[in-house]
């Protein structure tokens, strides 16, 4: 998973044709959760995962849904093309399985390895 620490890193995320985002807190619960369904998801992902960790990186992650206009919730995962959103899940609702099934739809299957 690449983490996001600064514009150079999100530049990155934004110019990858396909690419996942979560957003994480790390003194959230529920956002622990997502994190070991983000593992997975990474573990198997041939596309890139990016995690922002919301609590460190407060500023960026603002511009972030800024720049990709999709709101903001902590924990969230968004699927993007060409650096905008195209698909979202937050809290209870991020899985890997459902993540893995949205990212064959936008690639037209085999995002897992």
């Amino acid at each position: 998973m690449y983490r996001i620490a600064g514009e150079s890193d999100l530049a990155l995320l934004l110019a990858a044709p396909i690419a996942v985002l979560y957003k994480h807190s790390p003194i959230c619960p529920t956002s622990s959760l997502a994190h070991d369904e983000m593992m997975v998801l990474n573990g198997r992902c041939q596309v890139p995962v990016f995690l922002l960790d919301v609590v460190r990186h407060r500023p960026l992650s603002r511009a972030v849904a800024e720049r990709i206009g999709v709101a903001h919730a902590s924990p969230q995962v968004i699927i993007l093309r060409a650096g905008v959103g195209i698909w979202h899940r937050s809290h209870f609702e991020i899985e890997a399985r459902a993540v893995a099934r949205a990212l064959d739809d936008v690639i037209g299957g085999a995002a897992l390895r």
